[in-house]
């Protein structure tokens, strides 16, 4: 099997969240994007930057070594790299020496905001300044929101299409989402794709979660409105909606890391008028068996591509939305402006 980044083609160049604020701290930070060492470090002042984890000397790994006074010291001979990316000391050559102007690791473009660090992994020229995603009401203080990291042994395509596939939850996450005992009903949707975005609603007035999610969620067992998102290249969103009151969000961002290894920076906000923080480690908990069992299947069929990576799905109606996300991204592979300007709609039903 080829590279992802070979397959991945033009979107390689694409924001990508490389980690979260808190996790980058006094020490270098190393993170795989698409098969490729980075480090990232802050100066004293906390500003934040990326470059390739390998020293011009000897390659050795630059996140193995140390920060004095905002520059990247190599652990192997001392090397000083500032936050251009310049080496400004070489200590072999003794004091007073200038390095060659000429040694210089190229900066990846980084920007931090709502709580992660964003790095464009492109070989291309940046299309906008900044990521264009912000994590919805990240900055809302009526909300309580975390950021939940998991690691699958799975690709950007399929974890997405998980995360917006609602036939599969009363099968892999069996009286933790919805109650298995509950009677099959028809679900009458909308799948919608306009300007890089699948937009999925759901039309079932009387849906529900399991016993348990439903005590956390919607104790007053007010009305549902679900609806789904993919946007391009690699973010999912969910939202749920019980009544005037209550709301909550799954904004699911992918980082490729290699073939069949990603890193799902998973954001959870909620906002309930009663005991709203009092919740959360509970929610926490509830999040995170609902996660662990999606790492679980997503393992199953990464490891069924492993051994056979053919993808020639038999799909039904109820598998639109994957189909749209596919077609998106295939477009994103080959850089073709479809992957922004294709509009589709079609109304489909599917039993859950």
């Amino acid at each position: 099997m080829e590279s992802l980044r070979k397959r991945d083609a033009h979107l390689v160049n694409n924001w990508y969240v490389a980690c979260l604020s808190k996790e980058l701290k006094k020490k270098p930070l190393q993170r795989l994007i698409y098969d490729h060492p980075l480090v990232l470090f802050r100066n004293p002042a906390g500003k934040v930057t990326c470059l390739p984890d390998r020293c011009l000397h000897r390659h050795a790994f630059l996140s193995g070594g140390e920060i004095l006074k905002g520059q990247l010291i190599c652990p192997y001979h001392g090397w000083a790299y500032n936050q251009e990316g310049e080496v400004v000391c070489v200590p072999s050559e003794g004091p007073g020496q200038s390095p060659a102007s000429s040694l210089k690791l190229k900066p990846f473009p980084c920007v931090e905001q709502d709580g992660v660090i964003w790095v464009w992994t492109g070989v291309d020229d940046l299309t906008v300044d900044t990521p264009p995603w912000r994590f919805p009401e990240a900055e809302n203080t009526k909300w309580i929101n975390y950021f939940m990291v998991t690691d699958f042994e799975n690709e950007v395509t399929h974890l997405a299409e998980n995360f917006l596939d609602v036939p599969h939850t009363i099968f892999v996450h069996r009286g933790w989402f919805r109650d298995e005992k509950a009677q099959a009903k028809k679900v009458p949707t909308l799948v919608e794709t306009e300007s890089g975005v699948v937009k999925v609603t759901y039309f079932q007035k009387e849906d529900e979660f399991s016993w348990g999610a439903q005590l956390l969620l919607n104790p007053g067992r007010d009305p549902m409105i679900h609806t789904d998102e993919f946007i391009m290249p690699n973010l999912t969103r969910v939202d749920y909606s019980f009544g005037e009151k209550n709301r909550f969000i799954i904004n699911s961002q992918i980082t490729p890391i290699s073939t069949l290894k990603s890193r799902v920076y998973t954001y959870i906000a909620y906002k309930v008028p009663i005991l709203g923080v009092l919740l959360k480690p509970l929610i926490s908990f509830y999040t995170r068996k609902v996660i662990d069992q999606d790492v679980a299947i997503m393992k199953n069929q990464g490891d069924s591509f492993r051994l056979n990576p053919k993808t020639a799905f038999r799909s039904t109606e109820a598998d639109e939305v994957h189909k749209e996300i596919e077609r998106l991204r295939f477009y994103g592979v080959k850089g073709d402006e479809k992957a922004k300007s294709y509009k589709g709609k079609k109304e489909i039903n599917f039993w859950i």
